[in-house]
């Protein structure tokens, strides 16, 4: 075991994108045929469709609106002048025409466009607690674009590995959204890896006018904080972050072999050391310290989702909460 032990750095770094034990394996190929919805995949959409109405309605009612904001003003009509109206409004030429004060009324330029990029790379399609983070990314989107919906918004998809895979142009209504979480659920990847700087510079490409830019994602990514810095200037971006407790803390296992989801890497491990196991944690600790970090220099504030939550939707609720009471 002394190799192992004086292994113990190179394999924690390692480790920090590997997926222990439950690593799904994807096929290489992907078909476009039509494949029928299983009874399964079926219920599942249903749930999510129901629990998620239900908890946009009862927790999240308003506040997705004045949280993002229309694009502007736009004039709707000419009224009679009554006490309390703003003089600036008053228009004039119909005042002078009518010989009695008007004014012009605006509404908010309400319809917005909302993106939803999910990370759908090796790593997503592992889970130990409630649900893989795929699955789970399928909730949050859901929530999202619920949401955008009931507001009158378009929503669209962009499911990426280390390439853009899929997407799905904006829309509204009810079977789109639908179709967007049936994308998410049934996506069967050709890549394996993760590559957020290409998801990113494709967001750049396709939104041509400013859009809400939800990216849903573990981030095991690097070198793509400058997109990221450019995106966020010109979209209202939030990332939201999903993790599973073993990617935090490794357990206690003994002698075991891990896969990396992404790279298909094999490694014997001695999970049984308590040296390994805390410069693991250690090692994970500084990634997410310095990820955090450059998202704050950037001016990002993330959401943090863990598939050991009772309460999934609490941090995309919370975070709803805080940026409406701040605007």
């Amino acid at each position: 075991m002394g190799v192992f032990l004086l292994m113990g750095a190179a394999v924690a770094a390692a480790l920090i994108l590997s997926a222990l034990l439950l690593v799904i394996r994807r096929p290489e190929t992907r078909t476009d045929q039509v494949v029928p919805l299983s009874k399964d995949l079926l219920a599942e959409i249903r749930r999510i469709e129901i629990v998620t109405r239900r908890l946009v309605n009862q927790q999240m009612a308003g506040q997705y609106h004045s949280v993002f904001k229309g694009q502007g003003m736009s004039f709707d009509e000419v009224r009679p002048y009554s006490p309390g109206d703003d003089p600036r409004t008053i228009d004039w030429n119909v005042t002078a025409r009518t010989g009695e004060p008007h004014v012009k009324t605006f509404t908010e330029e309400r319809e917005l466009t909302v993106l939803i990029a999910v990370d759908m790379s090796g790593s997503m399609a592992f889970g130990t607690a409630h649900d893989e983070k795929r699955v789970l990314a399928a909730r949050l989107a859901a929530m999202i674009a619920f949401s955008a919906i009931k507001n009158g918004d378009r929503i669209g998809l962009i499911a990426f590995t280390n390439q853009v895979e899929c997407y799905v142009p904006p829309k509204k209504g009810r079977k789109h959204v639908l179709r967007i979480i049936d994308e998410i659920l049934r996506f069967d990847p050709v890549g394996q890896g993760t590559n957020l700087k290409g998801a990113l510079e494709f967001i750049g490409r396709v939104a041509r006018r400013k859009a809400i830019v939800f990216m849903i994602s573990d981030f095991l990514d690097e070198g793509y904080e400058r997109a990221l810095h450019v995106t966020a200037q010109r979209h209202d971006l939030v990332p939201m972050r999903i993790v599973d407790p073993a990617e935090e803390e490794l357990p206690n296992m003994g002698l075991c072999m891990t896969e990396d989801a992404e790279t298909g890497r094999i490694c014997a491990i001695d999970s049984a050391s308590s040296r390994i196991r805390n410069r693991y944690q250690q090692a994970q600790m500084e990634r997410a310290r310095k990820r955090d970090a450059d998202l704050k220099r950037l001016g990002v504030s993330p959401i943090t989702v863990s598939t050991d939550a009772e309460d999934y939707a609490a941090p995309l609720v919370n975070y709803f909460r805080i940026r409406a009471r701040r605007s």
